[in-house]
């Protein structure tokens, strides 16, 4: 059987080889990893002896039909022209890049390819994972995909022209979430009496507790049930009501261009 190649090991990178692996969707042994700055690998190797590690990247693709790209933007395309003459008939690309559409891979290399979207919550196996696949993809690589990436929470097949959009969703959105987080934080810091580890504590907690009342009720129910009449709830509302709509749409904005 062929092996599985990934090409690529930073963040997302480290997360779908070990999501993988402790999820038994892959063996170790079935796997060959590359990456730039291959001493990044001598961990992963120790963990798991029987993964093999090449620096050289045309010794994989020489040994893997499908071959998962899992590198930088404004690496990919250089990643793809030097490993396209060693590609086999029956190659399959995956590959992760935000900002590059499936199209332009395919003026380098005519085969199977899927781009996918990961998010950062997949460390935890949730969230969802966008996928979409061009057409020379077949019924049995999409079913490698569905079930491999179940490892790292939801998949979501999606056209290709709605990718950008549903990565804001999706893979953006935890890091927007922290980012309020760190800010609600300071703010509620400066105003008060609490240690800036008691306050992270207290909206960490509160927030494990939303996440798990928005999968039973859904948005409005929620701020209904917290926002009384008058109260202090409603007042944070109305300003953040009136605030809000202009500042999420200059974020869409500069994010889904």
């Amino acid at each position: 059987m062929d092996k599985i190649g990934f090409i690529g090991y930073g963040s997302i990178g480290e997360m779908i080889v070990n999501g993988f692996i402790s999820s038994n969707k892959i063996k170790p042994s079935d796997m060959i990893v590359s990456t730039r700055k291959i001493d990044k690998l001598d961990e992963l190797k120790i963990k798991y002896p029987e993964i093999e590690i090449v620096a050289n990247k045309k010794l994989l693709t020489n040994k893997c039909s499908k071959i998962f790209l899992m590198v930088n933007t404004n690496e990919l395309i250089n990643v793809l022209e030097e490993i396209k003459s060693d590609l086999s008939l029956d190659a399959h690309i995956i590959y992760t890049s935000a900002g590059i559409g499936i199209e332009q891979l395919e003026t380098i290399f005519s085969g199977k390819i899927t781009h996918i979207i990961p998010t950062l919550t997949g460390k935890v196996a949730k969230g969802v994972n966008l996928i979409s696949h061009n057409k020379k993809v077949d019924n049995q690589d999409v079913n490698f995909i569905n079930n491999t990436f179940k490892s790292l929470g939801q998949t979501k097949i999606i056209p290709e022209k709605d990718m950008a959009l549903a990565t804001i969703i999706t893979s953006c959105f935890p890091a927007f979430v922290a980012f309020f987080c760190k800010k609600f934080a300071e703010q509620a810091v400066l105003d008060g009496n609490f240690s800036q580890k008691e306050v992270d504590e207290m909206i960490k907690a509160t927030l494990e507790g939303t996440s798990l009342l928005l999968l039973k009720m859904d948005f409005d129910d929620v701020i209904s049930r917290i926002a009384t009449k008058k109260g202090i709830t409603e007042a944070g509302l109305k300003i953040m009501d009136e605030k809000l709509p202009e500042l999420l749409k200059e974020l869409f904005g500069v994010t889904s261009h």
